[in-house]
């Protein structure tokens, strides 16, 4: 005869007193079943779903260096586009043996005129065709921004917010690669400075040289504006050495103290 109740006798090991829990046989039954259920349930779902829970990890793990490796493909696609950009305009203004080269013997170590005389003054110097006359006084609304996404546009310069028509001043000697229209920056100027050394101005009301000329530090090249794709009058400025873009206010710290950027 089977029993009805099954007691469970707890004995410890010092003096304390023991203690029993008494089950009924069906329910002693149904808490082996339950229990073995659920072991073999926990073992049917590791079995089944460990292994694509593993497989999910890994290709989201290969999804996301999929996105960040075109993401870079993408922003040095944009970079290219910029580049292929200025060789073009480079090019059409100098024709198609580009070789500025013949330009730097013209520039030397140009640097500023001589107040008596007007005679332009020289110098085998070449330090002196780096960048480092702030083209324009006012405050910085917006800084380089060069990012990794793809879906944010690159900011090669810095934007200085000035009033229309203010000067805007050669920030080193130089010869004028390119003084024309832009679809984005409206009236704008490229100088070459030898040493690959390029500088942009952008979105001016009116540009003051044409291509070709020799201009001075701080000569007046253009007159700021809001020409092109602009939300009001600033200024737009770049400084290029060969085809990597650099940060103006490493030239020119004095902005630094003028930035109202929120970047």
């Amino acid at each position: 005869m089977k029993p009805n109740k099954y007691t469970v006798l707890l004995i410890p090991d010092n003096e304390s007193e023991s203690k029993s829990f008494t089950f009924r046989r069906r329910w002693f039954g149904l808490i082996i079943t339950m229990t073995i259920a659920i072991i073999t349930l926990i073992g049917v779902a590791g079995y089944f779903f460990v292994p694509r829970a593993l497989d999910y990890q890994r290709m989201k793990s290969g999804y996301n260096e999929l996105v960040t490796e075109r993401s870079k493909v993408m922003n040095l696609y944009h970079d290219l586009q910029r580049l292929q950009q200025m060789e073009g305009l480079l090019r059409k203004n100098l024709g198609a043996d580009l070789k500025l080269s013949d330009y730097e013997e013209n520039l030397g170590g140009l640097v500023y005129n001589d107040v008596k005389s007007d005679d332009v003054k020289y110098s085998t110097d070449r330090i002196g065709n780096i960048p480092t006359k702030a083209p324009i006084d006012g405050y910085v609304t917006q800084r380089m921004v060069v990012r990794s996404h793809a879906w944010k546009n690159n900011h090669y310069g810095i934007d200085i917010s000035v009033r229309e028509g203010d000067p805007v001043a050669a920030s080193a000697a130089g010869v004028v690669i390119f003084s024309g229209w832009s679809t984005d920056l409206g009236n704008m100027v490229i100088l070459y400075h030898g040493n690959d050394y390029f500088t942009f101005y952008g979105h001016n009301q009116v540009n003051l040289v044409k291509k070709r000329d020799i201009v001075k530090r701080s000569d007046v090249i253009s007159l700021a504006g809001n020409t092109g794709i602009s939300s009001g009058p600033h200024l737009h400025f770049e400084v290029w050495e060969g085809s990597n873009p650099l940060d103006p206010l490493e030239f020119f710290p004095e902005y630094k103290d003028k930035d109202l950027s929120a970047e």
